[in-house]
């Protein structure tokens, strides 16, 4: 993402929502990524660095474990120099499918 004018807080920076949204979105694809719905159930993020208005900012989702209820991921945005933010979140997964299953 790469953020703009609208995305700034009164310091001129990118704001923390902007960052959070981010991350909660790539935390979403990655735990709904096996087909099987998966809401989020808990999340922690830390801010440890300002973004900036034009430059590019990249989110990557790692799972941690998963078991048949629950899932955990570690979610990091960085900027194009640092680590930015990192977030702890936890979904809850579902037993439907939201794809079909091949028999």
């Amino acid at each position: 993402m790469i953020p703009s004018d609208h995305m700034l807080n009164s310091h001129g920076t990118v704001h923390g929502a902007i960052i959070f949204s981010l991350a909660d979105y790539v935390f979403a694809a990655a735990s709904n990524s096996y087909g099987k719905i998966a809401v989020g159930v808990s999340n922690n993020i830390n801010f440890l660095s300002a973004g900036k208005r034009g430059e590019t900012l990249t989110a990557r989702a790692e799972e941690i474990k998963k078991n048949h209820k629950l899932a955990w991921y570690k979610i990091d945005v960085l900027n194009e120099r640092e680590l930015i933010a990192t977030m702890e979140a936890m979904v809850f997964r579902k037993n439907q499918y939201f794809v079909d299953q091949v028999e």
